[in-house]
């Protein structure tokens, strides 16, 4: 007589086909790897008082949030609230780009992070928001909804600068 025994399955593959919702998790770490160095000294010359450990404390809890918020985005695969945050953090990051680009001409000073946004932070976004629309992966309305609490969180990030 034999006896079965059920034999663990394998795992699931990933579905990489959900990779692009964690651009901007990639991205944000590669951009903060730019700014770490020199940030916190060209922000306390040209905005308010900024330490790099002050930086680094509150970027690794957000670079954390960004990547559970990309993880439960591509899980989920199509439509709610992870979409509308993985959505708003890319757009967030398109946003920044603007600022450190325009900080850097208007300064006359190199902006810790400007390289990043323009050869990663752009593409990246451009990149995401293609594939998002041509996949169906996000409605109008979530896109526009990320796209506002982008904006809104770009916005503070910004004031957060002056504190």
């Amino acid at each position: 007589m034999s006896v079965d025994r059920a034999l663990p399955r394998p795992a699931a593959a990933p579905d990489l086909s959900a990779l692009p919702f964690f651009l901007p998790f990639a991205v944000y770490i590669l951009h903060t790897l730019e700014e770490l160095p020199g940030f916190a000294a060209w922000a306390t010359r040209h905005f308010g008082p900024e330490t790099t450990s002050t930086f680094a404390a509150y970027h690794v809890p957000l670079i954390l949030l960004v990547g559970y918020c990309s993880w439960r985005a591509a899980r989920a695969g199509h439509g709610g609230v992870w979409i509308v945050l993985a959505t708003a953090f890319q757009w967030q990051f398109a946003m920044n780009a603007l600022f450190h680009l325009t900080t850097w001409i208007a300064l006359g000073e190199y902006s810790p992070g400007a390289v990043t946004a323009a050869t990663v932070s752009i593409p990246a976004t451009g990149l995401y928001f293609a594939w998002i629309r041509r996949t169906g992966r996000a409605t109008t309305r979530e896109l526009v909804l990320g796209v506002a609490a982008g904006t809104v969180i770009a916005a503070g990030a910004v004031g957060f600068l002056f504190l």
